[in-house]
């Protein structure tokens, strides 16, 4: 049973009508638990990790980036004035090597991330993905990471090197491995990589890293560029404060990144870095957590262009965050069946608007925010809704589809007729199948017949 109550008053003090919801509760991955969420003065910061640019955003970062928009959706529904701020890593090995490879020059570096930037802002937007309040990049932040670093040196939490690299000193943070649940004992036990020179222990990581060759800028250790993890502790701090209400991203960030930021963040303050941690679980192709190194992603526009992004957005949905999500063909086709009958019946029936929505008391919407309010569980806000859809009153209809568009972000319309357009990308994985099958590697032209299906993409193979 859930205990309901009345908003009454939003947390900053404005009316929010009379709808009675249960308390927002979230799994917090610091302690591995749910826990209910709610901040008095109404003020709720949020960071999600964002994209390094150097290629189009996959379906992965698709599970990412709709899931943490829901929970913004939300957020505010329930009255919270949120700022979120989701990053961009825009200097990199990967966008240098990119840049060499097809510019021919390292130093154009920004005319990848830019163009990547770019192709993931349509991306989102075609998920219909609402825009956070900031947008930072690494390589505009430079000032505030070196600060940083130069203020873990002074708390002897990191150390230079002779050479101009600077690491953080893991000893130096006994609490080292509660995000992850990892000891550093278990961490040296399994360590592999031998202790450099000038690194104290093969566990520290860098937070500086010293070149020879731009890109680079220039700092009180030498010419170099900064290490992944401390960007994001800079960045929130730039733009957040010192603590903040909620950290998000995809569960393989857990370890080592959000917990090097902890230990950065922490180390530095002395004070809790993020109230609550979040993170969704994998996206997978055949089993395999789906990924660029391992050759088996699905491009998000390419998805988009075999089903409609409402479709994809809801496939997302009707799949908790926690959960890994399989990704085939025939679950989609599912998905957009199920989609497709949810628009046709709510097609006549306008949208109501949010004050309607807050101050509605029908016991079907107040069921359906309490499973949002659970962790965002939106396969049974759907369940308890499909069991409803033949009884729906105008009224009722109403506000459940005006809640669906102002949280879940679905704009319910009925889908057009999809067609297969053969995008480059899509292409470059035929081309790579032919050249699979001519070199008998089966193992690999059946993983890349099942991405192209999953694009809508049906082969049929010709006698070698």
């Amino acid at each position: 049973m859930h205990k309901f109550s009345h908003f009454g008053q939003r947390p900053n003090g404005h009316s929010l009508g009379h709808c009675p919801v249960p308390p927002l509760m979230l799994h917090n991955t610091l302690t591995d638990r749910q826990e209910p969420f709610h901040k008095e003065d109404g003020k709720v910061s949020m960071y999600v990790c964002g994209i390094t640019p150097y290629d189009y955003p996959h379906v992965g970062h698709g599970r990412v980036y709709v899931t943490f928009d829901v929970l913004y959706r939300l957020l505010r529904f329930l009255g919270y004035d949120v700022t979120y701020c989701r990053n961009f890593t825009d200097i990199d090995d990967k966008l240098i090597n990119r840049a060499e490879k097809e510019l021919n020059d390292p130093a154009d570096y920004l005319i990848i991330a830019n163009r990547f930037i770019e192709a993931f802002h349509e991306d989102l937007l075609s998920l219909a993905c609402l825009s956070p309040a900031y947008e930072p990049r690494v390589t505009t932040h430079i000032g505030p990471i070196i600060a940083f670093v130069e203020g873990l040196i002074a708390a002897g939490k990191a150390y230079a090197t002779p050479i101009g690299d600077v690491y953080y000193s893991i000893k130096s943070f006994p609490e080292y491995g509660k995000l992850s649940r990892r000891s550093i004992a278990d961490l040296e036990a399994g360590a592999r990589v031998a202790v450099r020179e000038d690194k104290h222990d093969p566990l520290d990581f860098a937070l500086w890293k010293s070149t020879d060759v731009a890109p680079g800028w220039e700092s009180p250790w030498g010419f170099g560029r900064p290490g992944w993890h401390i960007e994001c502790s800079a960045m929130a701090k730039a733009y957040l404060g010192e603590t903040l209400d909620i950290h998000a991203g995809g569960m393989d960030l857990i370890f080592p990144h959000h917990e090097n930021e902890v230990a950065q963040s922490e180390g530095l303050h002395n004070k809790i870095f993020a109230r609550f941690w979040m993170h969704n679980a994998f996206v997978r192709i055949n089993q395999e957590k789906m990924s660029k190194s391992l050759g088996n992603f699905v491009t998000l526009r390419d998805l988009c262009n075999r089903f409609h992004p409402m479709v994809i957005r809801y496939y997302y949905l009707i799949h908790h965050y926690r959960s890994p999500l399989d990704f085939t063909a025939e679950d989609i086709e599912g998905a957009s069946k199920s989609y497709q009958r949810l628009c046709l019946a709510l097609e006549k029936v306008p949208a109501a608007m949010i004050d309607e929505i807050r101050n509605s008391s029908d016991p079907l919407l107040q069921s359906m925010l309490a499973a949002l309010c659970d962790d965002l569980t939106i396969a049974k806000f759907f369940g308890l809704l499909f069991e409803s859809l033949s009884e729906l009153g105008p009224n009722e209809a109403s506000v459940i589809k005006g809640l669906i568009n102002e949280v879940l972000g679905l704009n319910l319309v009925p889908l057009p007729k999809a067609e297969v357009v053969i995008t480059p990308e899509i292409q470059q994985l035929l081309d790579e199948r032919e050249a699979a099958r001519a070199a008998k590697d089966w193992a690999r032209s059946d993983a890349l017949r099942d991405q192209l299906k999953i694009l809508g993409v049906e082969v049929q193979d010709r006698k070698l």
